[in-house]
């Protein structure tokens, strides 16, 4: 009874929560309709509203109706009547009203879409979920409730009242053989108690051992530790020469390694230390060298040496990194000849590391004694190793810093090609929307405090979708190539001539009146018509046609650019409105059509 009625207590909890939350999802659904409308919906509809395609407003309002939430949606014209209007029986909590604006005429508004919203809708469908999921709920907690209470019966509560009898007298059940986890654990218990004592002797005896073992790790520890500071030592003076050998310029790094080589001979007390540099083609073509006094120089000998030559040194230097020989006689018959060499030179002991770097043979680094044979100790050993890592990054660094500048030089050219690509049209050749604006902002200043004339032409052709639809977007590109090289004829002097994007132009007219851009607009219409591209699926003619919308500056109406470039848009419209294929002013209003 106690779970049942805390499995109901719990329900309700989870139902005013999923309550709370589902409300909240709601008003935030609501919130989302206009937003989702905006992004979804009203470029669309702008377009239809802009193209006056009725079929194509009603689908539209038909998917933004069947949204969650939405009971109406209307559609106004600019008067603000209703064009048309889908609605629910549903009842409307509120109504919102969203401008229909197209990009071609900026902030004019070309309609007003109307949505009345209704929470009714998803209030019902919140309740019919959190009943399902309550009655769902309420059947695992009664399920899981009974599983709970027959397995803790069965596994648990048994077993522990036989292992409290057992415990209390272990000696009447020692035949009893585990039959589950908690028999096997009182089994273990037993057991240890009869290892106890057993244990605390071997733990006796072992901390008897541990005591001798310490004594001697403290002595070894000790020498250790002398080991490790002077190895730190060696450590230290390493990361300061790999510091100083980063933080060179390119010009410095062959006088810094020649201090380099000059510390570590002097450190490990040998009489020639060297960097043997090798090239891609795998010989010796570089050589830094170190010697103590009255030691000659070898390492000229080696210059442009081929790796391929050697017949056993270089081949264990590749494969093993590292070849330390105390003296010659150590080298195996097939380093015949290089035993000779090494002697000839007077090396009774040498030591060499390999530099590379994935795969790559950068170079070698080494140390010679000369005066005398030594064994070479693993602390020197380890310092080489430190050195040729140092080496092998400032090696690697001068290869990042040399293609580093070829890369650089590449892209200086590259980014001189594209400054002079960045502000041209892919498709016409044409400037595109960003030097277009740039431009008139540019004149407008220029005509504005010079008191000059500045003229705007905005030119859309008439259909283009249905030509794109009608004769695939291949045929459209090349229409819009031929009709901007048409305008660019027109566009003489200090015109500037943009596509805007898509089927859209623009073409700046500085030191142009009225009365001037007027007639370049109507030729331009004209030559549009005249050029007879074909286009069978447009309603205004049977060739390629364009709107005009031309706006002069009148410092008066035009506050900045872009109120002339609103007003352009407006006559544009204007002239898509009253039937296409024509040029409309603002001063001189309804330009003739054929």
């Amino acid at each position: 009874m106690q779970t049942l009625l805390a499995g109901c207590l719990f329900c309700l909890l989870v139902a005013g929560v999923r309550f709370y939350l589902g409300s909240q999802l709601q008003q935030q659904l609501l919130q989302r309709i206009p937003q989702q409308v905006q992004q979804q919906f009203m470029p669309l509809l702008a377009q239809s509203v802009w193209d006056v395609d009725p079929a194509m407003e009603k689908r539209l309002l038909q998917g933004i109706q069947s949204l969650d939430g939405v009971a109406e949606v209307s559609l106004l014209n600019t008067r603000g009547q209703v064009q048309l209007t889908l609605a629910t029986p549903l009842p409307a909590s509120h109504r919102i009203e969203l401008p229909v604006q197209s990009a071609g005429t900026g902030d004019q508004p070309l309609g007003t879409l109307r949505l009345s919203l209704s929470l009714r809708s998803l209030e019902y469908t919140l309740w019919r979920e959190i009943a399902q999921a309550m009655a769902e709920l309420m059947l695992a907690i009664l399920l899981l409730a009974w599983l709970t209470r027959r397995y803790l019966q069965q596994k648990v509560l048994a077993p522990l009242a036989a292992l409290a009898t057992r415990w209390q007298s272990p000696d009447a059940h020692e035949q009893i053989v585990a039959q589950d986890e908690i028999a096997h654990l009182g089994q273990i218990l037993q057991a240890h108690d009869q290892h106890a004592g057993t244990q605390l002797k071997q733990a006796k005896q072992t901390c008897y051992e541990l005591t001798q073992q310490r004594d001697q790790l403290s002595s070894l520890l000790a020498m250790r530790t002398a080991e490790l500071e002077q190895l730190s030592r060696f450590h230290q003076m390493v990361s300061e020469m790999s510091s100083r050998l980063i933080q060179l310029d390119h010009a410095d790094i062959e006088g810094e390694i020649a201090i380099a080589l000059s510390r570590i001979g002097n450190l490990l007390e040998v009489d020639r230390c060297y960097l043997f540099k090798v090239a891609p083609s795998l010989r010796i073509h570089h050589t830094q060298e170190w010697c103590r006094a009255g030691v000659p120089s070898t390492a000229q000998q080696y210059e442009n040496y081929p790796l391929q030559e050697s017949a056993w040194f270089v081949p264990q230097l590749i494969k093993q990194h590292l070849v330390a020989l105390s003296q010659l006689e150590d080298m195996p018959p097939e380093g015949h000849n290089e035993r000779m060499r090494f002697a000839a030179h007077g090396i009774q002991s040498i030591a060499v590391v390999t530099l590379s770097y994935q795969g790559q043979v950068l170079g070698f680094f080494g140390c010679d004694s000369v005066l005398q044979k030594r064994d070479w100790l693993d602390k020197e050993l380890t310092l080489m190793r430190l050195f040729s890592e140092m080496l092998c990054h400032t090696l690697l660094q001068r290869q990042y810093r040399q293609a580093h500048d070829v890369t650089r030089q590449a892209l200086t050219l590259a980014h001189e090609k594209l400054d002079g690509m960045v502000n041209i049209d892919g498709l016409t050749g044409l400037a595109n929307r960003k030097v277009f604006r740039q431009q008139l902002a540019k004149h407008y200043s220029q005509s504005k405090d010079g008191s000059q004339a500045l003229s705007l032409l905005l030119i859309n052709i008439d259909a283009f979708t249905d030509y794109n639809a009608c004769f695939g977007h291949l045929e459209g590109d090349q229409c819009l190539i031929r009709l901007a090289a048409l305008m660019q004829q027109h566009a003489t002097g200090q015109a500037v001539l943009a596509r805007l994007g898509g089927d859209e132009f623009g073409l700046l007219l500085p030191g142009a009146d009225t009365a001037a851009a007027y007639r370049l607009a109507e030729n331009l219409r004209l030559a549009i018509w005249q050029l007879g591209i074909p286009h069978i699926s447009s309603s205004v003619s049977t060739c390629v046609t364009a709107s005009v919308g031309v706006a002069s500056l009148d410092t008066t109406r035009h506050d900045s650019d872009g109120a002339l470039q609103e007003e352009a848009a407006q006559c544009l419209y204007q002239a898509k409105q009253l039937g296409r294929n024509r040029v409309i002013s603002a001063s001189h209003g309804l330009g003739p059509a054929v």
